[in-house]
């Protein structure tokens, strides 16, 4: 008997697997469109969500007959596709009249290239470790990873979130031919960074300039902006400042100056003589002269001028500032800034006018020229309180300063009141600071009460957990948490005046003396004793003031005043 054919050459394809192939590529995009987009939108835009999903699968099921049913598959397979479609372009259609224009669907060239550069920019934001917002708290469009200026950002956030993690209140990057250098402070102390090729560095500077909104291809003028950014910790304000020469480019960041340069003014670190001493200058009888507020750079000069002013009620009185630069402002204030660039107004004709307005305060920022210290020392006599600052590392040399400026020694000192200089301590981090019973040696050496002080505290930077010793996670490893000022303060009364107009600033200084002010380096080892900080940061700081920590006369240091 002989078999069939189609039995006797083993099973036959009925069906090209072309055709199956084509029809499932069709309707599983189509599906998935339905299923997980166009369902999703109707129902957020409060669209009849079940009809449409209704029409959708009928037109589905007609578009499969249509492939199956018509003899010839491409004439089928294209109506299907057709039938399918109809029903999404009417969605389409209807959706858009019911929805407002910014949430309309758009297949044009720009719309289609805008959406997908905006769901780009929205994972480059969402994988950001830190945003930059503008002075009015619009937030810079992180670069993509396509865009040049990717890695310009990455390396932003490079150098800034370790910055930032380690309590660090600046950055500074300085580019030259040679190289670069980056170094960060921490507590008043700078710190190098990793240094970086120059064009490297280079391309970094540019788009921080870049995202300020100052000028990239100025490298000369020094230009400065201020912004925000959200980081890790938070919302944070940065100061960005950049500035060139032939030598290369510098930018500095600064993070929440204006919030660190306000402190309460009892907050400084004066100690509590010293603070008596002080507050007679908030009476309204005893408001007028000139006060010296001196310290060497970056030694907290900006913070204490600014915390002079701040104790005066400036709702009661009329307080007034003439500053190269406004680094913050005080509520009630009238903040000015001297333009140098100004050819027709000189500083001290901007101090003049100010004076003429009758203010009971005035904060004078660094006085340079001649001009302007006579005006302020003819005001003082009898006008309002007057706060110059200084940048001096001794009483004695800001008293030199103030007279050669004036020249004419008995103006300059008619209406002196009081002088004062400072430096910054490092206080020790309270979670790992560790006491030890110090010698009687080193006690004597420095001038301490040995049989009175049974303990100080040293810097450590580490904790234990369990049994492994490791970083203080608080101050992160350094022993030290934060800064207090460490102040001198002389008053100038008749007495010492009638020596200072003589000539003679030794015997102001003597006279001081008895009067029991505290020399720099005993308010510095007063804090020693309190426990805010150590004999070697003080003799650190301290060092070039008037000589060494040990030189600390004994009589005053016997008996150190109370910390505040």
């Amino acid at each position: 008997m002989t078999l069939p054919i189609f039995l006797a050459s083993g099973p036959a394809i009925l069906v090209s697997f072309v055709k199956p192939l084509l029809m499932f590529v069709t309707f599983l995009p189509w599906a998935w469109l339905i299923s997980s987009k166009l369902d999703k939108d109707a129902r957020i835009h409060h669209l009849n969500h079940h009809m449409f999903n209704g029409i959708h699968l009928a037109c589905g099921v007609g578009a499969l007959a249509a492939m199956l049913v018509i003899p010839l598959f491409f004439v089928g397979w294209p109506v299907g596709i057709v039938i399918m479609a109809a029903p999404i372009y009417i969605y389409w259609q209807i959706r858009d009249r019911s929805v407002p224009e910014d949430l309309r669907f758009s297949i044009s060239a720009a719309g289609f290239t805008s959406k997908l550069s905006a769901r780009k920019q929205s994972r480059a934001a969402r994988g950001a470790v830190i945003k930059f917002l503008d002075s009015e708290g619009v937030e810079h469009n992180v670069p993509v990873k396509d865009d040049p200026r990717f890695t310009s950002h990455l390396l932003a956030e490079d150098m800034i979130g370790p910055a930032l993690e380690a309590r660090a209140t600046q950055i500074d990057l300085a580019v030259t031919s040679g190289g670069s250098t980056i170094t960060q402070t921490v507590d008043g102390i700078r710190y190098k960074r990793e240094q970086s090729p120059p064009d490297v560095a280079m391309s970094l500077i540019n788009y921080l300039k870049s995202v300020a909104g100052l000028d990239v291809e100025d490298r000369r003028r020094r230009q400065s902006a201020e912004m925000k950014l959200i980081g890790p910790s938070g919302e944070v304000q940065l100061s960005i400042t950049t500035s060139g020469s032939s030598k290369g480019q510098e930018i500095r960041l600064v993070f929440d100056r204006s919030q660190r340069l306000l402190k309460p003014f009892d907050s400084l670190g004066l100690l509590s003589p010293q603070l008596r001493q002080l507050k007679e200058l908030q009476e309204i009888h005893q408001r007028h002269g000139i006060v010296l507020i001196g310290a060497p750079p970056g030694q907290g000069l900006s913070t204490s001028a600014y915390s002079f002013v701040g104790r005066h009620d400036a709702y009661t009185s009329n307080i007034k500032t003439l500053e190269g630069e406004v680094l913050s402002r005080i509520d009630g204030v009238d903040h000015l800034q001297w333009d140098p660039t100004n050819p027709d107004v000189d500083f001290a004709t901007n101090l003049q006018s100010i004076l003429r307005r009758d203010p009971d305060v005035v904060l004078v920022g660094r006085v340079t020229e001649t001009k302007a210290a006579w005006v302020a020392a003819e005001a003082g006599m009898q006008g309002p309180l007057i706060y110059i600052t200084q940048q001096s590392s001794t009483i004695a040399g800001q008293l030199r300063e103030w007279v050669r400026l004036v020249g004419d020694l008995k103006l300059a000192t008619a209406s002196m009141r009081v002088v004062t200089n400072q430096r910054l301590l490092r206080t020790l981090c309270p979670n790992c600071r560790q006491a030890y019973q110090p010698t009687r040696e080193r006690l004597k050496k420095m001038n301490l009460p040995a049989d009175r002080i049974k303990q100080l505290y040293q810097a450590s930077g580490k904790v234990q957990d369990k049994n492994k010793i490791e970083d203080c996670p608080v101050c992160g490893g350094s022993g030290y948490l934060g800064q207090t000022g460490a102040f001198e303060v002389m008053s100038v009364d008749d007495d010492a005046r009638r020596h200072l107009v003589g000539g003679d600033l030794k015997s102001a200084l003597a006279h001081a003396r008895r009067n029991k002010m505290i020399y720099l380096q005993e308010a510095a080892l007063s804090k020693v004793v309190s426990g805010e900080t150590t004999i070697e940061e003080v003799v650190r700081v301290t060092a070039s003031a008037r000589g060494s920590a040990e030189a600390a006369p004994r009589r005053q240091a016997a008996d150190p005043a109370p910390a505040t």
